[in-house]
């Protein structure tokens, strides 16, 4: 005979010692929050996923601090943790991992806005006539490449450059700020369990 979560109100396989849904023991005592029949209340998720999008933004767009997004999009998945910290601030012990995961996809396509709307002066800076040229010299063993890339190598504004990085943003932004809030909340989970 299955059993319920003391905490979330999961069903629980027989053999179970942990809720799947929630990580509580099967043997602790309900908290205070559970044992009163009041339900949770909403999450705001607008305030962090703003704050995890503005840091996962500015920090993917700045030059050279960038960088850090090689370690498998650290900047934006530390974005998507973020967020979920802050959405369990609101709700302790109760964040499961479909709010981390929501969190960090809206902080993942706030950061995309935010690293477009940046990068654009700073590439209308560094993105000089000089610049191009020497970039177009050094791809002229590779011709497919060089005129693949070309219309994206104008200086100054381009609509298409941007409207295509915006895009790639918001799929790559996307994706692994959601693995960052969903990584966030097997952490708080885990330390609550220990």
């Amino acid at each position: 005979m299955s059993q319920q979560c003391k905490q979330c109100g999961a069903t629980l396989p027989e053999s179970s010692r942990y809720c799947l849904q929630c990580g509580t023991s099967a043997d602790d005592p309900p908290t205070s929050q559970s044992a009163s029949s009041e339900p949770q209340g909403e999450l705001d998720f607008l305030k962090p996923a703003l704050a995890g999008g503005l840091a996962l933004g500015i920090l993917s767009a700045l030059p050279f601090i960038s960088l850090g997004n090689v370690l498998c999009c650290m900047w934006v998945q530390g974005g998507g943790a973020l967020t979920a910290w802050l959405l369990h601030k609101q709700r302790p012990g109760g964040l499961k991992y479909g709010d981390g995961a929501l969190g960090g996809l809206i902080a993942g396509l706030i950061g995309a806005f935010v690293a477009t709307l940046i990068s654009i002066p700073i590439r209308m800076v560094t993105l000089t006539p000089e610049v191009v040229a020497q970039i177009e010299a050094q791809l002229e063993q590779f011709p497919a490449i060089r005129d693949a890339i070309s219309q994206f190598l104008t200086p100054g504004f381009n609509l298409t450059r941007e409207l295509v990085g915006l895009v790639m943003n918001m799929a790559v932004f996307g994706l692994f700020a959601i693995i960052g809030g969903i990584l966030m909340v097997a952490i708080l989970q885990r330390k609550r369990v220990d």
